[in-house]
């Protein structure tokens, strides 16, 4: 990077991606720690050290350099857990030198400062402190230190689970019978992940409960509206789906296939047999989505909004570790869920390979995807024609 492209990079102003510390600022080492572990937990960036808030550089002398770089080196080291190292070039300006950080995202999230063992996160153009329990827990699972599928439902036993829909799922996975003996199945459940000793994982209870209100939170909202206005307090129909995971994919699926198969042919009655619009595999491919890849730290429903000119299903948390709709949508996977991912497909009867938002716009290339940040939910939306 030379002169001229650091000035053209500061004329885009801070942003997500970008900071600003003026040149004295290098002093409060603590301070820089916490802009650094901000952007290792989010998505990466750049920190100019040097230029003003409002964009004017106050670059260092040369002699000033290396004191600069000891600094940093000891932040790197002493200020971040864990330590990091740094990637680090000095641009010469007339107005003196900027030392660019390049920050990558960090791959071994979510990284500290030692001083305070505090946690940031990068929010719009600054740094946020995260402190509330469950946006830590969301931190945490992105650098798969914790899944919420693995964690203990306090009021569910042994008795909820279902050993039957078990025993059905290991003959449909495996080809051969489950053991007989419900004990026989409680230790393979545990040498999969399900139990934890004696007690249910979140993952058990979404796939094998016999009880379908234990988990009420996880349920399904489905919304037919009058119109296009999701505030319209007009709909002509509403349901609550609950139930286990292939319970509520089945009954979402089922609903929509419906709803697609009534659409008035031209010249028809609403009451003839119209011809889908939309592949019935889309709404396959988008449920699977919604309910396997989902954040179940996040204590909501999957919705599913019909208007009369799109359908919108709504997905709790944003694509899992930091992936993007780009990625996404060319086929690379980041797994959130690795055991509801690795057995949910055989109960849903679903024949997907994991790049299911790729297929979908293949099958119908209108089809809009927002990783909404700002609403923590991921928004498939289906225009119809």
């Amino acid at each position: 990077m030379d002169e001229i492209e650091l000035r053209k990079l500061i004329l885009k102003g801070e942003d997500t991606s970008l900071e600003f510390k003026a040149k004295e600022k290098i002093e409060d080492i603590h301070d820089l720690a916490a802009e650094y572990v901000a952007f290792l937990n989010k998505r990466g960036g750049i920190l100019l050290l040097g230029v003003q808030d409002d964009g004017q550089i106050d670059g260092f002398a040369p002699e000033d350099i290396e004191k600069c770089n000891q600094k940093l080196r000891s932040m790197a080291k002493d200020q971040i857990e864990p330590a990091v190292m740094l990637d680090s070039s000095n641009v010469t300006t007339s107005s003196g030198i900027v030392i660019v950080l390049t920050i990558e995202e960090g791959i071994d999230k979510p990284y500290q400062t030692r001083k305070g063992s505090a946690f940031y996160i990068r929010s719009g153009d600054e740094k946020r402190h995260v402190s509330h329990r469950d946006e830590l827990r969301r931190l945490f699972q992105v650098g798969s230190h914790v899944y919420a599928e693995r964690q203990i439902l306090s009021n569910v036993t042994l008795d909820q689970i279902d050993y039957r829909a078990y025993r059905d799922y290991h003959f449909l996975r495996f080809k051969e019978e489950a053991p007989a003996s419900d004990e026989e199945v409680i230790n393979q459940m545990r040498a999969t992940g399900l139990l934890l000793g004696n007690a249910p994982t979140l993952a058990a209870v979404l796939l094998f409960s016999k009880v379908p209100r234990l988990t009420p939170q996880f349920s399904t909202k489905i919304i037919w509206f009058k119109g296009t206005d999701l505030a319209s307090s007009e709909y002509l129909d509403e349901r609550y789906l609950d139930g286990t995971l292939p319970a509520m994919y089945e009954d979402a699926y089922q609903y929509l296939d419906a709803w697609n198969l009534r659409r008035q042919p031209e010249g028809g009655s609403f009451n003839d047999q119209g011809v889908p619009i939309i592949p019935p595999q889309v709404f396959q491919e988008i449920l699977t989505n919604a309910y396997i890849h989902r954040d179940y730290f996040i204590q909501d429903s999957v919705k599913v909004f019909i208007f009369d000119d799109r359908i919108e299903i709504h997905s709790p948390g944003t694509l899992p570790n930091s992936l993007t709709i780009e990625e996404a949508t060319m086929g690379i996977r980041r797994t959130r869920n690795p055991l509801l991912e690795n057995i949910a497909p055989t109960l849903m009867k679903y024949k997907g390979a994991g790049s299911g938002l790729r297929r979908s716009k293949q099958l119908y290339p209108s089809i809009k995807f927002d990783n909404s940040l700002e609403r923590s939910s991921f928004i498939v939306t289906i225009p119809i024609a």
